[in-house]
């Protein structure tokens, strides 16, 4: 197998992984409707950066970046209007469209590697409000509705998204999925340290823990 077959089938797995990873957080937030911990900030421009994502792909025929990032928006939009949040469904749905369209109509006037730079910056906004949920907001409280499922497959996402990157050179992902493996890593870590801390006291005042693993 070449270098570059590795790199593509790499980079398939990741967008297999990526678009499964959305799967654990819709069935945690559909089974606890009104906890929360998920910030909608951090999925909406999730799907905002997976719409410029896949434009890049579209625009350079990077063939991975398309089937995995069609249906990554589908998952990360559900999971916008899903979540607790002030703003109504209608209205975060509305905002969700006009921010997609604004973005793909300005990244046609942009060269392709600048798309994917714009990608990268888009992403690099996007993670800051769930590290914000997580470690501060959230700080002093339990386990949340993130699903730790979820965070790890993305992390695993991310770990092939990285070495197809370094194996194509391909400057903008290696950033991005650097970024993305850092920040996860530490939102997992974190989440897990409390839901251990609450099974630890559950057990001390000997009850029955409630939360699911996921």
């Amino acid at each position: 197998m070449t270098a570059h077959s590795l790199a593509l089938c790499l980079a398939y797995l990741g967008s297999a992984i990526g678009v499964a990873m959305v799967v654990p957080q819709i069935l945690r937030i559909v089974r606890h409707p009104h906890m929360a911990g998920v910030s909608p900030w951090t999925w909406a421009i999730t799907a905002v950066a997976c719409s410029t994502w896949l434009a890049y792909g579209l625009r350079t025929g990077s063939l991975p970046q398309i089937p995995g990032n069609v249906l990554l928006i589908s998952g990360a939009v559900a999971i916008v209007l899903l979540v607790p949040a002030a703003w109504s469904r209608r209205r975060r749905a509305a905002a969700l469209i006009v921010s997609v369209l604004a973005i793909v109509t300005f990244s046609t006037h942009l060269a392709p590697e600048a798309v994917g730079f714009l990608a990268f910056g888009i992403g690099l906004v996007g993670v800051w409000p769930q590290v914000f949920e997580t470690l501060w907001l959230r700080r002093g409280m339990g386990p949340s509705a993130l699903s730790l499922t979820s965070n790890t497959l993305k992390i695993g996402s991310q770990l092939c998204w990285l070495s197809f990157a370094l194996l194509t050179t391909d400057i903008p992902v290696i950033v991005s999925a650097t970024l993305a493996l850092t920040t996860n890593s530490v939102i997992t870590a974190v989440e897990a340290a409390r839901r251990r801390a609450a099974a630890d006291v559950a057990v001390a005042t000997r009850q029955i823990p409630v939360l699911e693993p996921a």
